[in-house]
């Protein structure tokens, strides 16, 4: 069985903020040692290539450590980090499924169509582009005035890849639909996570 891996466009920023906190002096060695394994310090020490795998565990220990440094423990900063590295994906035009969903959105919205599964579905797609573990699934919910992202076999995803997903997931759905989304995310089961999407 493969290792539970993101790609490395995804995890490019983690590990280009620790290495500023070490550079910086804002984390010492010392502490970098006690937080991360072998395979991490590896991984800060190297260029991260952004068409590679690296290892889920590493990402989230890194994320992690940001989390407590930086974000001062709070979720909501590893939210806003998966918010970002969307901003950046778009900008980068990395993804052609970004790109193709952002041009759907803007015809749709030229014939005053709202954003519906097509775009959900695109969206859904893209995990499996930074993530070589889990199966996610775009579920329209017109009657509820929203939509959702089911993520199942997800027990490989850590928390901070919940988080960080939120974020991705608002920014993407708002940015392809044109209209301000709020998302939620929860983990029903340890093997299930749930994204809900509604108007902000």
């Amino acid at each position: 069985m493969a290792v539970p891996s993101i790609k490395g466009t995804a995890f490019q920023s983690v590990v280009e903020d620790v290495r500023q906190l070490r550079e910086s002096g804002r984390i010492g060695c010392d502490q970098l040692e006690v937080a991360l394994e072998a395979a991490d310090l590896r991984i800060l020490d190297d260029k991260v290539l952004p068409g590679l795998w690296y290892p889920l565990a590493s990402y989230r220990r890194l994320t992690e450590l940001l989390m407590r440094s930086v974000g001062r423990g709070r979720t909501d900063y590893v939210v806003a980090r998966g918010a970002r590295a969307a901003e950046r994906l778009f900008a980068a035009g990395v993804y052609q499924q970004l790109e193709r969903g952002e041009v759907i959105g803007a015809e749709k919205r030229a014939r005053r169509e709202g954003w519906g599964t097509h775009e959900g579905n695109l969206m859904a797609s893209l995990a499996g582009a930074i993530f070589n573990v889990s199966r996610w699934r775009f579920v329209a919910e017109p009657e509820a005035g929203g939509s959702r992202i089911e993520v199942s076999d997800a027990g490989a995803l850590p928390e901070v890849s919940r988080w960080a997903a939120q974020g991705f997931v608002e920014y993407t759905a708002s940015r392809l639909s044109g209209t301000p989304l709020r998302v939620t995310s929860e983990r029903p089961t340890p093997d299930r996570i749930v994204f809900t999407i509604r108007r902000g």
